[in-house]
């Protein structure tokens, strides 16, 4: 499956590349901090922070599965068979993930249309414009996790051996 794993990389790419989002978050915050420390705030500023925190966030999600750190309860997952695992996995992909990531698509493509198409922008003085691009990042994201989903149901047969150690495969 050769293939999957370039998506997978792909992915693992984009993920890497949305981490440094955190970077600006860092700053962002620290600036906030000390502009409240002299008694003044930036309405824009605490907004940005909303933004780059949503933005991340969805990014993250798909990321973390493609590096086996998605949640699952370890205590009794390490203790099946690799056939059991893969079993297990794949009907949580089925039943439950892939559903999700569907209704989370069409939902959340609804919303961003809508704040799309009233221009929507923050109520409040001196805050943001364009609101709608973190709504964007709703079926952005939702696509990126089905995407992600998929891959591991079909590497986990490919490569059972993802399953053997549920330590993060990125390690970094």
């Amino acid at each position: 499956m050769v293939w999957a794993e370039r998506v997978e990389l792909i992915l693992e790419k984009i993920g890497k590349a949305c981490s440094w989002i955190l970077m600006l978050l860092l700053i962002s915050i620290i600036v906030q901090v000390a502009l409240n420390l002299l008694s003044s705030s930036v309405t824009w500023m605490e907004e940005l922070q909303w933004y780059l925190y949503g933005i991340s966030s969805m990014i993250a999600m798909s990321y973390t599965m493609t590096g086996n750190g998605h949640v699952r309860v370890d205590v009794l997952h390490r203790k099946f068979t690799v056939r059991a695992k893969q079993i297990l996995e794949t009907a949580w992909i089925a039943i439950a993930l892939i559903p999700l990531y569907i209704v989370t698509l069409v939902y959340g493509w609804d919303f961003a249309i809508e704040s799309f198409g009233i221009m929507e922008g923050s109520p409040e003085p001196g805050g943001l414009p364009h609101r709608w691009i973190v709504k964007a990042f709703i079926p952005i994201a939702s696509v990126l996790l089905m995407v992600t989903a998929i891959l591991r149901g079909i590497l986990i047969w490919s490569k059972p051996e993802l399953l053997e150690d549920t330590e993060l495969i990125h390690g970094d």
